[in-house]
């Protein structure tokens, strides 16, 4: 029985520990709460084994401290920001607890991501909350896969591979009293069949992309149709042009968004969004440029100038500007 407590030992001891710090500073100024303070520091454990290289485990916690002038308030809240563990095998991959999910090729808008949508007016759009849910992948060939994900009253199986010029999956979704943004509503239910496409225009370097879906509301049984379609050109010089354009006949919705990516030597990165409402005619206007302090340390400045009125996409009131400071160690 001595054998036992010194295998365990040896296994313990064969777990390989990484250990990283971050944290991120965001002052700012807007008309609703006048000036703004955000901290977070974020802890992440990622363990693995010299045995069991297909085993991994990944552990996030932040620290989030937020301050308002108007009204004064301070807050302080430590939170779950991931926390899951992976399965990777020759064929078969396994995602189990709060986890980032993976699905859309939009860069501006999501509209078949039930889980984890980007947005686009966040200081941090990298930023998404993990979701709870297992997640599982089966490699059908070394260019396509089958994959299926379930959470908490939401589901998705997604088919996907790679056609002679273009990544392409076929998506079937199902959303029961989701918490996003839709325009139908906070609590509706949703059932979506929806594609995904991105890959290269044949003779070009010109990236081309499109997500959406028919989505169908369980409860009234309205169906409408919901995408995106999308360009992105890297032209010489660390310059990069993006277009986005976005439509839904469930309220008529036509938004275009165009941004400017601009690398200025290893230092410097400079970047210009362009949204606007073709119904209404509001736009917004993000402007943002980043200096890198050093390889762990960032600083960016950067704002987010509407025209509209209280009813339009892009309202005037929505106006505000901040500095992010990035540290990680």
């Amino acid at each position: 029985m001595s054998g036992i407590p010194e295998l365990l030992l040896a296994g313990v001891l064969s777990i390989s520990p990484e250990l990283a710090l971050e944290n991120t500073n965001i002052a700012g100024y807007d008309r609703a709460h006048l000036s703004t303070d955000y901290n977070r520091i974020r802890a992440e454990l990622s363990l693995s084994h010299e045995q069991y290289s297909n085993l991994a485990a990944t552990l996030i916690v932040d620290n989030e401290t937020s301050y308002t002038t108007s009204p004064n308030e301070l807050d302080n809240e430590l939170s779950l920001y991931r926390a899951y563990g992976q399965y990777q095998g020759e064929r078969h991959f396994w995602s189990i607890g709060k986890q980032r999910i993976p699905l859309g090729v939009g860069r501006i808008w999501n509209p078949i991501d039930v889980f984890n949508p980007v947005d686009v007016q966040a200081v941090e759009t990298d930023e998404r909350s993990g979701t709870d849910a297992i997640r599982y992948e089966y490699a059908l060939s070394e260019l396509s896969n089958l994959d299926l994900t379930i959470a908490d009253g939401k589901a998705a199986i997604r088919l996907k591979g790679y056609l002679e010029y273009a990544d392409i999956g076929l998506i079937v979704l199902q959303d029961n009293g989701n918490d996003r943004n839709w325009s139908w509503g906070a609590d509706t239910s949703l059932d979506i069949i929806g594609w995904e496409l991105e890959g290269r225009l044949p003779g070009t370097d010109i990236e081309l992309r499109s997500e959406g879906g028919r989505l169908h509301n369980q409860e009234t049984g309205e169906v409408f149709t919901e995408f995106i379609l999308g360009a992105e050109y890297g032209f010489a010089h660390s310059l990069t042009l993006l277009g986005e354009y976005r439509f839904s006949d469930q309220n008529m919705t036509d938004q275009l968004a165009i941004q400017w990516s601009f690398q200025s030597g290893m230092l410097w990165t400079y970047q210009l969004l362009l949204l606007t409402d073709l119904e209404d005619n509001s736009v917004l206007i993000a402007p943002s440029v980043s200096y890198s302090l050093s390889d762990e340390m960032t600083l960016s400045a950067g704002g987010f100038i509407a025209t509209g009125d209280e009813s339009a996409a892009f309202p005037e009131a929505g106006n505000r500007c901040y500095l992010r400071w990035f540290l990680h160690f």
